[in-house]
């Protein structure tokens, strides 16, 4: 059985996996999910701690509210990334196809335009020609080359939008989940104490969400931790404030 060396030594060199390959995704859907949920915990909080009894709210409200939040945004923005996966990859096929045509049938003028592209980048115009002429010969190569530094598009064919929107829509749920756990694990109670457990909870899922972060990424703990936590915080204190606003 014939092995493919180079994708082995990538592979090991780069310390590529499955949760690296989506990692754009997982943070993406769990920073998302942790601050939108938490927005449904303040608005009901916002509520539940006033003065005025007529709108105090329920625990099992803020679940219903809660959990249908969190399943149908995770489902939108899961669909949402699949089909933008898919629909880059159709613009993808559809610019990468007219480029064959062109490297067939316009040779010439794709073999010049290829010597530009090469003394832009610092080549002689010597080094250019040479260069072009023997990725004239690999047809595959060319169109390749020219897709990236012409028209200056990233190839999305290693890309699998199911695994993207899955990726996304189960980060989503499991971050999401953390600041309604209060309320799932006690029907009644303290609301106060409630909020300040998901508060607590929603903290340190974007910990969670940085050490992830600097164990994929292999980042400095400390900056990993901060840029997350600082983002998701500052999203997390607007959403609160929008929520204790009907407390007004």
């Amino acid at each position: 059985m014939k092995t493919n060396i180079s994708d082995e030594y990538v592979a090991h060199e780069h310390n590529n996996s499955a949760l690296a390959d989506y990692f754009k995704e997982i943070i993406y859907g769990g920073i998302d999910g942790i601050v939108t949920t938490f927005a449904v915990v303040a608005g009901f909080s916002g509520a539940a701690l006033s003065s005025d009894t007529a709108v105090q709210m329920s625990f099992l409200v803020v679940l219903l509210f809660g959990l249908a939040n969190l399943f149908a945004d995770a489902a939108s923005m899961g669909l949402g990334n699949f089909l933008s996966v898919r629909s880059e990859k159709d613009l993808y096929y559809a610019a990468r196809e007219k480029e064959v045509q062109a490297v067939r049938n316009e040779t010439a003028s794709e073999h010049a335009e290829t010597v530009a592209i090469m003394q832009e980048k610092g080549f002689t115009p010597e080094q250019s020609e040479t260069l072009a002429s023997i990725y004239q010969t690999n047809e595959e190569y060319w169109v390749d080359f020219m897709m990236a530094h012409e028209l200056e598009m990233s190839d999305p064919r290693g890309e699998n939008e199911v695994f993207t929107g899955l990726a996304t829509f189960l980060s989503f749920m499991v971050f999401g989940a953390i600041p309604l756990l209060p309320f799932i694990l006690q029907s009644e109670g303290d609301a106060r104490a409630a909020f300040i457990l998901s508060s607590l909870g929603t903290l340190l899922a974007l910990v969670a969400l940085g050490l992830l972060k600097w164990r994929v990424v292999g980042a400095k703990l400390i900056p990993s931790l901060f840029e997350v936590v600082t983002v998701g915080s500052v999203a997390a204190v607007l959403a609160f404030s929008v929520g204790t606003f009907f407390n007004l």
